[in-house]
């Protein structure tokens, strides 16, 4: 073996990228691990600040705060932790506050950036409402509402959720479906996008079970049935005989990896109360499987988008994670899934956008602690502690 090889070979033993001429990180890294660090890494007075692919300046994103609080308070469900108690009144407090970040007597919850959201020319301003965000959100204030011991704040955090869903219980922010719109400007109000919608109507049905007042009870209960019902009359079959939707209904490109998590989410409480025009729920989810090629998950599931140009982002994965976890699918979670998101550690805690991208992007932090704090804390891993 000449030298030259032979110092090829002994770089690549030692991990050391020759192009880019740096040394890879480890990707040893536990999930136990992974889910301090990342905790250890966010802002400690404004855990939901850092930077987005909009730009890099570093803002406070409300999806990322929602996502955090939800990933804490599925963790202080089973440890009664009282640092992680302080870190989900600390993010609460924050998305009770900004509400109405814009001033416009709307709540509800958007980006810090304006954005073109359908590449029409039509930018909406910093601050808009957007439905996804929202409902990321109202999940994050519901998961509190379930774990919080101070009966006083949990009316407070009622109170802030309710002004949060009031605007989608009229038709005023419907697309023509009539399903909540993408977002609450007339803008976007011609696209009916699905993933959004679903992902609010859990949550609406959710809400509707902590009300004692009979009159919104029903008009929750009326509202998020029907964007599901309306949902399942544009379901779709894959290759396999299971069922997935396009992103809305002006497009036929399918949902990517994150939006069918969305979806599978969005959906979960529907099906398994026994409804859904007779589609199973193994049927939706399974859909999942399609992503997955060759030991790796991707972020399309047509075979011909399957290759490295298509990695998936790390929200992607860690949407992935908490699907997979809510299923009690760990042994999954063990063999495939986390040897590829180790992939994305960049080392001290921080994990990269995407492979050949190594932004470290808080609302993609958010979805991984999801995902993470569902693997780690749970029914199957604390019954021995009971």
């Amino acid at each position: 073996m000449n030298k030259t090889l032979l110092l090829l070979v002994s770089f690549a033993i030692l991990g050391f990228d020759v192009q880019n001429n740096q040394f890879l990180p480890s990707h040893n890294i536990s999930p136990e691990d992974a889910y301090n660090g990342i905790l250890n890494n966010l802002d400690p007075l404004h855990p939901g600040r850092g930077i987005d692919t909009f730009n890099e300046k570093e803002l406070d994103r409300p999806m990322a705060y929602g996502l955090i609080l939800s990933a804490e308070s599925n963790k202080y469900k089973y440890t009664k932790d009282s640092k992680t108690l302080d870190r989900i009144r600390l993010c609460g407090e924050w998305l009770m506050k900004n509400s109405d970040h814009n001033n416009n007597g709307i709540h509800g919850y958007g980006l810090p950036d304006p954005w073109d959201a359908f590449g029409d020319k039509t930018v909406n301003p910093a601050h808009q409402e957007y439905t996804i965000d929202t409902a990321v959100a109202i999940k994050g204030l519901l998961d509190w509402y379930d774990v919080e011991p101070n009966r006083k704040k949990k009316r407070e955090i009622y109170n802030s959720m309710f002004l949060t869903l009031e605007p989608f219980l009229t038709n005023a922010y419907d697309s023509p479906l009539g399903i909540p719109a993408y977002s609450l400007n007339p803008n976007d109000k011609e696209k009916d996008v699905f993933n959004p919608a679903v992902y609010l109507a859990d949550q609406l049905m959710r809400f509707a079970t902590l009300t004692n007042n009979h009159s919104l009870k029903t008009t929750l209960t009326i509202k998020s049935k029907k964007i599901l019902e309306i949902l399942f009359s544009y379901t779709q079959t894959d290759t396999n005989g299971n069922i997935y939707w396009n992103y809305g209904t002006y497009i036929e490109s399918a949902n990517d990896l994150v939006h069918a998590c969305y979806m599978i989410e969005g959906i979960r409480a529907y099906i398994k109360n026994g409804e859904g025009a007779d589609v199973t729920w193994n049927q939706i989810f399974d859909h999942l499987s399609l992503f997955y090629s060759d030991n790796k998950w991707y972020r399309y599931f047509e075979k011909d988008r399957q290759n490295d140009k298509h990695s998936p982002r790390l929200w992607s994965l860690g949407m992935l994670m908490y699907s997979l976890s809510r299923e009690g699918r760990y042994g999954e979670v063990d063999r495939i899934l986390w040897p590829q998101i180790q992939d994305y550690y960049l080392g001290n805690g921080h994990f990269r956008y995407r492979i050949g991208d190594d932004r470290k992007m808080v609302t993609h932090y958010g979805h991984l602690l999801l995902g993470l704090s569902h693997y780690l804390y749970n029914e199957k891993s604390f019954s021995h502690k009971k």
